[in-house]
């Protein structure tokens, strides 16, 4: 999380979308200052924000779901700079790699992204934007992420300095539509179809698909209201951009 006191922002970095790159442009060109942990939400900012804070124009960033979960997997399955073998990264010498993170690595590196993706995705996705990013000033989406960059500065009235310089980039990742072959275009829908209609994603034309279902929409829901209150009242935990 990033505040300016001069500018008057605050910037949510959500995971997996771009907020490294975005957060280190603020921090060193735009009189940008981290508050709380990186992955803060803004409910823990309201709780230690003045009054006038509470009024600073609010940002985050937004990214198709789809290519999200690709993300996800190629951190662990490229074993992403080394950091789930390598002790000096692990929670307890001071890294962001956490116990369940290594529980992970060893379950998902050695399965292919149909394996990865039928075990472990099975109710339809959503994340932490449930929260509150209804209620933000401005989403960046990753898809668009200079534009949408450059835009923010334009609203507070702040001079560009240069175009943002990629970070933290996933090693090895082909464009994310190649990963979801058609045995699992199905499956895929029904995960992801209520989150990207909520949010302006589409599929790809040659799917063919259709409205989410109804069971889905339903799941969607359901376990959003519960994922809601959880991650509202928990806070938050590192793990790979």
């Amino acid at each position: 999380m990033v505040i300016s006191d001069k500018h008057k922002y605050l910037f949510i970095e959500l995971f997996f979308t771009g907020s490294t790159a975005i957060s280190y442009e603020l921090c060193h060109l735009y009189d940008g200052k981290k508050i709380i942990n990186k992955h803060s939400r803004y409910h823990e900012f309201l709780e230690i924000a003045t009054e006038e804070q509470k009024k600073y124009f609010v940002f985050s960033g937004i990214r198709n779901p789809m290519d999200t979960i690709v993300s996800f997997y190629m951190k662990f399955v490229t074993n992403h700079q080394g950091q789930y073998t390598d002790p000096k990264y692990y929670k307890e010498n001071g890294g962001p790699i956490t116990k369940k993170n290594l529980r992970l690595y060893h379950k998902i590196k050695d399965l292919s992204f149909e394996e990865y993706f039928m075990r472990f995705h099975k109710l339809p996705y959503d994340n932490w934007t449930n929260t509150a990013h209804k209620k933000f000033d401005y989403l960046i989406r990753f898809e668009d992420m200079q534009n949408g960059f450059d835009e923010v500065l334009e609203k507070l009235h702040i001079q560009k300095v240069r175009d943002i310089p990629q970070k933290n980039k996933t090693a090895d990742k082909k464009s994310f539509l190649d990963y979801y072959t058609p045995a699992i275009r199905k499956r895929a829908i029904f995960v992801f179809g209520p989150y990207m209609k909520k949010w302006g994603y589409t599929f790809p034309p040659e799917w063919n698909a259709k409205e989410p279902s109804l069971w889905s929409r339903f799941l969607f829901f359901s376990v959003g209201i519960l994922k809601k209150y959880y991650w509202g009242h928990t806070k938050s935990k590192s793990i790979n951009d």
